[in-house]
């Protein structure tokens, strides 16, 4: 009896162990402290989130309006990141507000790469889930982190608007205007 008893508890401390190194494999504090951290957030929120008033869109990201998209830091959150060791393509899934009366927010999976000044390249929104309750994009958000992980790609959730509002059947991401935009050829 002392068997069994020793056995569960051991493995119940080794299933812990292993979800806890999970957790901690995709924490950007693995990757870079706080300062590139924040310079990287300030990076991404000039490109998924809005344009700041009185701002021209075309030039967002001028010098001008980079403390205004500091200024926004506080609000998004990282919850999973990982580098790939064979070209550095960074892997982000991050938590932004939304705007609606309930205070729900939004989950953002994307990936980029860096030059030596932490300048986006190559940035892509992958994902973005539909405006949720905190625990429940930390719920989906893990199931979609594990495919972009594995597939890299999230297409099984495609259309499934419990999980990913865009892109759908109408939006597409366009890397050049860093934007969702509709694709016209599917207009009627």
């Amino acid at each position: 009896m002392r068997f069994i008893i020793l056995t569960i508890s051991v493995l119940s401390v080794l299933i812990f162990t292993s979800c806890k190194d999970q957790e901690k494999k995709f924490n950007i504090e693995n990757f870079y402290g706080q300062s590139e951290q924040d310079t990287l957030m300030a990076n991404i929120i000039t490109h998924i989130y809005k344009v700041p008033r009185g701002a021209d869109p075309k030039r967002k990201h001028d010098l001008e309006y980079r403390s205004l998209y500091v200024s926004q830091i506080p609000l998004f959150e990282f919850i999973h990141f990982h580098i790939e060791p064979e070209d550095s393509l960074h892997f982000f899934y991050l938590i932004r507000p939304a705007r609606n009366e309930r205070g729900y927010k939004r989950g953002v999976l994307g990936q980029f790469k860096v030059d030596e000044n932490f300048k986006l390249l190559d940035f892509k929104e992958v994902a973005v889930t539909p405006m949720l309750p905190r625990e429940e994009i930390l719920e989906k958000g893990d199931y979609l982190w594990k495919d972009l992980m594995y597939y890299k790609h999230v297409d099984r959730y495609y259309l499934n608007k419990e999980f990913v509002e865009f892109p759908d059947e109408r939006t597409r991401y366009d890397k050049t205007k860093h934007e969702w935009t509709y694709d016209k050829s599917n207009e009627l």
